[in-house]
């Protein structure tokens, strides 16, 4: 077991004195790999524990329909080009296979709580609204799947836009 032990460490050896490079190479190789998993898989400790959001009361229901959204590729139809590692590309529409600008509007701010996406014709932008359960919120996008009295609430978490749901709100414009 010594014997297989020196004869280890002794072709390290040799590999570092002879072969400097290879060595950085693979530690930069392994390092980069490292860091792609980690983008790619989200590397923070675990989200915390969400809870239900209640449902609207009675006088909080309307007539607009209001869902949630987040800024991750489900939600607004972007992937990953390149086998995922390059940059994110719109997977449907007018912009198929161009490239989006992830988490940014379709006025050029970024998405943060209070954002909303609205049909242009019924909520133009900059249109500031009261949302029940919500707060205010900004008209500063747009969607695909968003026509007449329907609004996208923006939540910093996929898991936070599920919880939301669908609900028909009274939705009031504030002047």
């Amino acid at each position: 077991m010594d014997k297989a032990r020196n004869n280890i460490a002794a072709t390290v050896r040799r590999v570092l004195r002879k072969r400097p490079r290879l060595v950085w190479y693979a530690a930069a190789c392994g390092f980069a790999l490292a860091v792609v998993l980690a983008v790619v898989r989200g590397c923070g400790g675990g989200a915390p524990k969400l809870t239900a959001i209640p449902p609207p009361t009675e006088e909080e229901k309307g007539d607009v329909l209001v869902t949630g959204y987040c800024s991750c590729g489900e939600c607004c139809g972007w992937r990953r080009s390149w086998l995922g590692l390059g940059p994110p590309v719109y997977t449907y529409g007018p912009m198929k296979g161009r490239r989006k600008k992830v988490g940014v509007t379709a006025r050029g701010t970024v998405a943060k709580h209070g954002t909303v996406a609205a049909d242009p014709k019924v909520f133009p932008f900059g249109t500031r609204l009261k949302i029940p359960g919500y707060g205010t919120g900004v008209v500063e996008d747009v969607g695909g799947a968003i026509n007449g009295r329907h609004i996208d609430v923006w939540f910093p978490s996929h898991e936070e836009a599920r919880l939301w749901g669908r609900r028909s709100l009274k939705v009031v414009p504030l002047h």
